[in-house]
């Protein structure tokens, strides 16, 4: 479906009170930040590697105003603090658990980006009844190459040393014209991460829970079976993501049992910023026809 046509304007993200939403969970014992926006059926947003709440910036205004939105900093991103020891991917699973416990939210729509994705799907496949409906966005757990995967594994490993540096990062959040070098590989056009909003994703991005959060992800893809999901699945890529191939989604679609895929023209890895109004109308159409319909607009939170 062609979603150019059907744009829905979305509340500034600038104009929120961000503050009168923010919380803090002691899930497990350990600091999770997430803001919790909204009213209506639960959404649960899980940003990639190297994200954090932000990364939603421009996707939970349009999602609130019919939905309560739920968008969680994972452990050791933003300002949650990490899980002790070694850290696997149903760590952050049973973070995930504990939060919605917490909260009391028994069956959320799961809306996962990257390494998100992936997290998303193992809530799907171990807590099978916490998961309404998945949408992945250019999710990780797609089958990849041994190659392709130790190429994604040194590129993210070096952009994680990159961000040790503060000062360096700061610097490329301010400045436009460096942040092509550094999302070259991530968006199909860097331009499309307007100024404003580099300021506030690309220092957060410098996390403590990087590098463990990179191992974990990048042992458990292999390990992925997409038989073991069993909800409904929505599918959205950008036709030009260059870490995790279109050709990747589709055969994952393909092993499902109910899942359709969107794609999403001249976008990359990150088309939850790179076309926020393409990706806020999808996944509202999406919804609305599955038969999880929004409250009555006009109680849009500001």
């Amino acid at each position: 479906m062609n979603f150019r046509s059907r744009l829905q304007d979305s509340p500034g993200w600038m104009r929120f009170d961000w503050s009168a939403h923010i919380r803090d969970s002691q899930a497990l014992g350990r600091r999770l930040r997430y803001v919790d926006v909204g009213t209506g059926s639960p959404i649960l947003l899980l940003h990639g590697l190297g994200g954090s709440w932000q990364t939603w910036l421009q996707n939970i205004p349009a999602l609130s105003s019919g939905y309560r939105v739920i968008a969680v900093d994972l452990p050791g991103f933003g300002k949650s603090e990490p899980l002790a020891g070694p850290v696997s991917v149903d760590d952050f699973v049973g973070a995930l658990v504990a939060l919605l416990d917490e909260l009391g939210i028994g069956e959320p729509v799961v809306i996962g980006h990257s390494m998100g994705g992936l997290v998303s799907m193992r809530l799907a496949v171990t807590h099978p009844q916490r998961v309404r409906r998945l949408i992945l966005l250019s999710a990780a757990g797609v089958e990849l190459s041994a190659v392709r995967l130790a190429v994604i594994n040194r590129g993210f490993a070096i952009l994680n040393a990159f961000l040790v540096l503060p000062r360096l990062a700061r610097s490329v959040a301010r400045h436009p014209a460096l942040h092509r070098p550094l999302l070259r590989r991530l968006v199909f056009d860097p331009n499309a991460l307007p100024p404003k909003l580099a300021a506030e994703v690309i220092p957060a991005m410098r996390a403590p829970g990087f590098g463990t959060a990179l191992r974990a992800t990048v042992h458990a893809i292999p390990r992925m079976d997409p038989a073991g999901i069993r909800c409904p699945t929505l599918v959205v890529w950008g036709d030009r993501d260059n870490i995790l191939p279109l050709h990747a989604a589709e055969q994952f679609v393909a092993n499902l049992d109910d899942a359709q895929l969107e794609i999403i023209e001249n976008a990359g890895h990150c088309a939850m910023f790179e076309h926020p109004d393409v990706f806020n109308a999808l996944v509202l159409h999406h919804l609305a026809e599955v038969g999880i319909p929004p409250v009555a607009r006009g109680r849009q939170v500001s």
